[in-house]
């Protein structure tokens, strides 16, 4: 719903303009806050499962050829994760300081989007040489 202008230029003619009412800065500040607020509560979901399959290696795979493999390709994913999870503390203080900061977000989050990238690589490895077999009974 735009308001508008009309200015005569003119006897015969006039020019319609469409407002130039934008959002306050502030609402969209408030967006890109909770925005980066969602994207760390889903890099916390992935840290879970990361280190809920590290258990489960530990616990039934440790004697596998790859679980030396998947622990480091686990512990480097749980570090990604940890640089992208406080990166985005810090793209959440720049969204919030206006314009000034903004190449500095605009930076954060390309970094931010390079380190998802490797951390969705590097869960498709640990996935597929991940065994879904049931972990052998042991006598007691």
């Amino acid at each position: 719903m735009h308001k508008r202008i009309m200015e005569p230029m003119d006897m015969d003619t006039t020019v319609v303009k469409p407002s130039t009412t934008q959002q306050p800065l502030t609402l969209q500040n408030t967006y890109a806050a909770k925005k980066t607020i969602a994207q760390g509560m889903m890099d916390f979901a992935l840290v879970m499962a990361n280190a809920n399959q590290m258990r489960l290696i530990f616990e039934h795979q440790a004697t596998t050829k790859s679980s030396t493999f998947l622990i480091v390709l686990i512990s480097i994913s749980l570090g990604l994760q940890i640089v992208v999870g406080i990166s985005l503390i810090f793209k959440g203080r720049c969204d919030l300081g206006g314009d000034s900061k903004l190449e500095q977000a605009n930076r954060i989050n390309n970094w931010v989007l390079v380190g998802v990238f490797l951390i969705t690589i590097i869960n498709v490895f640990i996935t597929a040489f991940t065994s879904t077999a049931a972990p052998p009974v042991t006598g007691q």
